[in-house]
């Protein structure tokens, strides 16, 4: 929960709705997962997925934290750069990508993941790889909602991998001589046997695939998916004891099929700053109608994942003390039935005005916020030991119908 003096200070600076996340965190969670993984396997690189927040500060405590980034986007590439990873520390896992992105992927990216063999037909017409990475779907997934299950029949990502090794077969015959393989099945998973096991069948599948070829792997990505809990009754990701057992399998796989040492990679992105944030919305309107509704100026465009996914993200009420409460559905002013956080859930008696924190909002909150009905994207803070560090305002009306006007000049 973020500091009553901070949150009361950032309210005189800054107009809701608005995200904080807290540096601390953030180095926390850096270092415990880099601790865990490189305590059972030293050759364990790090690569945090922009796509879960790419607020500038943010990134730079990440790379002053030693970790690399995963990019899914030229966008993602290109404000990495800038924030001053090396190219080393790059890498680049997108799906049915473009010849741009791939352009942009070959130029700043070290390590590219490509999701299907037609990828790279498209990325040899531009220029062979230093390493041929797939991204593999292993025909399993496993989610904490339906919509981030990322692997399985249904999955879009990744090839089948009855056909990987055609397609590394493909990429061989093409000149490809160093490789790497991939895989993501899922996103928010808190128990330890899931990732040793996803871990085992991706090794076998490796194993067929480079015994056939008669190489070996220089990189194992295994991805992220590593959870939070988003409901007081969800435990924690027991992070050291996942590393011990994503490690021994891996190990144990490696001497099996005589890969020798490759690196082992992972990509966590809520894991890191997931915990690190929360959403500052404020009350705007309370009805009584055929349900109790309190109005708060965030909505879907603001943090989409309860929409989206009927995630759910815990509530407090830092300045109202709980004298009295009601059940109530909180939702937001965008014009859809959708906008709604959560449904008849107790609060205290609220009155416009007051303040609603969101917990656990630091990952997937304002990377998937929009200008939906013409709202303004909220603003971003980073603190660090009680100080502000970075502050960027909500987006402002005037610059949003400025961006319009001008794009409507230039049409022909």
């Amino acid at each position: 929960m973020i500091d009553k003096k901070i949150l009361q200070a950032l309210l005189k600076k800054v107009e809701t709705p608005f995200y904080v996340y807290d540096a601390q965190i953030i180095r926390e969670n850096c270092s415990k997962l880099k601790n865990a993984f490189s305590k059972y396997y030293p050759d364990t690189e790090i690569h945090y997925a922009v796509k879960a927040n790419n607020c500038p500060e943010v990134l730079r405590i990440i790379k002053n934290a030693g970790l690399g980034v995963d990019c899914s986007s030229p966008f993602e590439l290109l404000i990495s750069q800038k924030t001053g990873f090396k190219r080393s520390a790059i890498m680049y896992t997108g799906n049915y990508e473009s010849p741009e992105d791939l352009d942009f992927a070959l130029k700043y990216a070290g390590l590219i993941n490509l999701d299907d063999i037609s990828s790279f037909y498209r990325i040899k017409d531009l220029s062979l790889p230093e390493i041929v990475s797939f991204r593999i779907n292993p025909g399993i997934g496993k989610g904490g909602f339906e919509g981030i299950t990322t692997g399985g029949v249904d999955a879009k990502f990744g090839i089948p991998y009855e056909k990987a090794l055609e397609a590394y077969k493909t990429a061989f015959r093409s000149g490809a001589r160093r490789f790497g393989i991939h895989m993501m099945t899922g996103s928010n998973n808190l128990e330890p046997l899931y990732f040793a096991e996803t871990t085992d069948k991706l090794m076998h599948i490796a194993g067929s695939i480079f015994s056939s070829l008669g190489v070996t792997p220089e990189y194992i990505d295994i991805g992220g998916g590593f959870g939070i809990p988003y409901t007081d009754d969800e435990v924690p990701l027991d992070i050291e004891r996942t590393a011990e057992l994503v490690c021994e399998r891996f190990k144990a796989n490696c001497s099996k099929f005589k890969f020798g040492n490759p690196v082992l990679r992972i990509e966590p992105g809520r894991y890191i700053t997931g915990n690190a944030g929360v959403l500052v919305t404020k009350v705007t309107g309370k009805k009584e109608s055929y349900r109790n509704y309190t109005g708060v100026d965030a909505g879907m465009n603001t943090l989409i994942r309860p929409a989206l996914y009927n995630a759910f993200h815990r509530m407090e009420t830092p300045f109202k003390k709980r004298t009295g409460h009601l059940k109530t559905d909180v939702c937001g002013r965008i014009c859809e039935n959708s906008d709604i956080f959560c449904r008849n859930i107790p609060l205290p008696l609220l009155d416009e005005g007051d303040i609603i924190v969101f917990r656990d909002s630091g990952a997937y909150g304002s990377t998937m916020s929009s200008n939906y009905n013409g709202r303004p994207r909220p603003g971003e803070i980073v603190t660090d030991s009680g100080k502000i560090i970075y502050l960027k305002e909500r987006e402002r009306l005037e610059k949003m119908v400025a961006l319009h006007y001008e794009q409507d000049e230039q049409k022909p």
